[in-house]
């Protein structure tokens, strides 16, 4: 039994890889940050929390670094992926130890951040290398069921480490939180441990086995090949186009993650609605079964409506309800509308991710197919990042003339509380947080034209060339999609 030809265990193998991705990222971006903002004395600004979260997505932009590494080196008588992730999964779990040197969360937020920074560079290796194994095991008709069951899976490991970890760092510590998910990933590091990719290969370096003829057939690739390929693959305008959308679609959610902490947890004196920081991080963290549904329904979907479809229901329903959030800011200090907000919004947005990933894996093509839709992967990272950062810009923008300034600090006078402000300082009121939702609603929505520049059939046709042409030359080498 190997993970090529027993769908159990791939599926299995995937899975537990996106959950170990998702555990550590629901504890930085969630509970660490929401803890951060809702502090009773000295809170982090707005501004800082979009720092935070952009040094934790930052390192996601490397895996267009990544890629071509794994696609030119490897041990082949493990796999073409296996030891990748044997390694990255390693150095995940290490780097959660180096957080253990962190006295105040507070004191230092900058050398917090590059402790994020540090985990995610090896959580970003991961990543690219599961969705390398994903392109080269799934088969074409599988690829959007499990799609949808790997975000599923990362979304548990959100929902855990957004939930149970901010419930495990307020009543323990910090320290015991990361102890936990430490326990977590070398639990999850014996399935790339146990299962192979192909019958006949090593579990580990010293046990016997051989490389598969089945897979690539040389450890070392020239780089110069997987540059071409890629040349040849964005080529046209259907994957090219896809490019650029893979980077502007996600804008919109950049800024909504980032500006739902500080209006969620800051004091309603100060402009935002009073929540719990734990109480926050235990509604974002339950929102896993509507995105977990979501995802299951996307991948379900993309199947049998079409991937381009699903994207449209799921961004183009996310831009929409950011939308209708900010129509409504009256209702906001209803805990029951913000919490329905707060749990529906990601369902929506999980059924258009998984759409993005399932046709990503289908406009992959060449002998670099896994590159290429890291490629994408990495588009949709930086767009988040921009999303991010975008905050702070808009936060700086005045909007609300003419009236007075409020120090840094004090308590928003009471006519200024039913202006619900994203940001009030000494230097003036500034973008509220109504504009800055519907400013990543039609974010999420103007993107979507693009798709219509985007025909699958024409990489389908360029696909069945290329194996065509290798079957004619002898190559044994040819991609698998």
């Amino acid at each position: 039994m190997a993970l090529s030809n027993n769908r159990v265990e791939r599926l299995s193998m995937l899975c537990a890889m996106y959950f170990a991705q998702g555990l550590p990222w629901g504890f930085m971006v969630t509970a660490v940050i929401s803890y951060l903002t809702g502090l009773k004395q000295d809170p982090i600004l707005p501004e800082e929390a979009a720092n935070l979260s952009a040094m934790i997505l930052l390192p996601w932009t490397f895996k267009l670094v990544w890629a071509p590494f794994i696609d030119t080196m490897t041990i082949r008588s493990m796999g073409r992926r296996r030891p990748w992730i044997i390694g990255a999964e390693l150095m995940m779990a290490m780097s959660l130890l180096a957080m253990l040197t962190m006295g105040d969360l507070r004191s230092d937020i900058s050398l917090l951040g590059w402790m994020f920074f540090l985990h995610n560079c090896f959580a970003s290796l991961q990543d690219v290398c599961t969705d390398a194994l994903a392109v080269d095991i799934l088969p074409i008709d599988e690829q959007g069921q499990a799609n949808g069951l790997m975000w599923g899976s990362k979304l548990v490991g959100k929902a855990v480490g957004a939930s149970l970890m901010a419930i495990v760092m307020n009543e323990f510590g910090f320290a015991e939180a990361v102890l936990v998910q430490f326990v977590f990933l070398m639990l999850i590091m014996l399935f790339p441990i146990m299962l192979v990719e192909r019958p006949g290969e090593k579990r580990l370096p010293w046990t016997p086995g051989q490389a598969s003829p089945d897979g690539a057939a040389a450890s070392i690739r020239p780089f110069s090949e997987v540059v071409q390929d890629l040349r040849q693959a964005f080529g046209m305008i259907t994957t090219s186009v896809y490019f650029v959308f893979g980077c502007i679609h996600v804008i919109g959610w950049g800024i909504v993650e980032v500006i739902t902490k500080p209006l969620y947890t800051k004091a309603v004196e100060f402009g935002g609605l009073g929540w719990h920081s734990v109480n926050y991080s235990q509604v974002a963290g339950a929102a896993v079964i509507s995105e977990g549904l979501g995802a299951l329904l996307g991948g379900w979907l993309a199947d049998r409506v079409g991937r381009k479809m699903v994207i449209v229901i799921g961004a183009g329903g996310y831009g929409f309800l950011h939308i209708l959030y900010a129509m409504t800011p009256q209702m906001w200090h209803h805990d029951w509308y913000s919490a329905c907000y707060l749990w529906l919004s990601p369902g929506v947005l999980a059924m258009g991710s998984v759409g993005f990933l399932a046709l990503g894996m289908q406009l992959s093509w060449t002998k670099a197919s896994a590159t290429m839709f890291t490629v994408y992967m990495t588009m949709s990272n930086v767009g988040h990042v921009i999303g991010n950062k975008l905050v702070g810009y808009l936060q700086n923008v005045s909007v609300i003339p003419g009236v007075d300034l409020v120090p840094e600090g004090e308590p928003i006078p009471q006519e200024l509380l039913n202006v619900p402000t994203s940001l009030i300082t000494e230097r003036g009121v500034f973008l509220t947080f109504v504009d800055t939702f519907y400013i990543a609603g039609f974010a999420m929505l103007l993107p979507l034209l693009l798709l219509m520049l985007v025909h699958p059939m024409q990489v389908e046709k360029a696909k069945a060339a290329l194996v065509a042409a290798d079957d004619d030359t002898g190559d044994d080498d040819v991609f698998q999609s």
